[in-house]
């Protein structure tokens, strides 16, 4: 978990690069920059969740995340 934790930390910070690097460009460029930066900050931090929620990260390695899987109890209908 905690090597996979540091991975997921520093692709945040690499989101947060990207960011701060489009702000440097105008029009397009920029808007695709930010955007790209966002989804790679989101993405890693949604990562960092699921993978602590699996429980140190054994179940990640099939793809299975408890986010997508799991569901709430039915609740009966009045």
């Amino acid at each position: 978990m905690l090597y996979g934790g540091v991975g997921y930390l520093l692709a945040a910070v690499a989101g947060y690069w990207v960011l701060e690097r489009a702000a440097s460009h105008k029009g397009n460029l920029q808007r695709i920059g930010r955007l790209l930066g966002i989804f790679i900050i989101v993405a890693s931090i949604l990562g960092l969740v699921c993978a602590v929620k699996c429980g140190g990260g054994k179940s990640m390695r099939g793809g299975w995340c408890p986010f997508s899987s799991k569901s709430a109890p039915a609740q009966p209908q009045q």
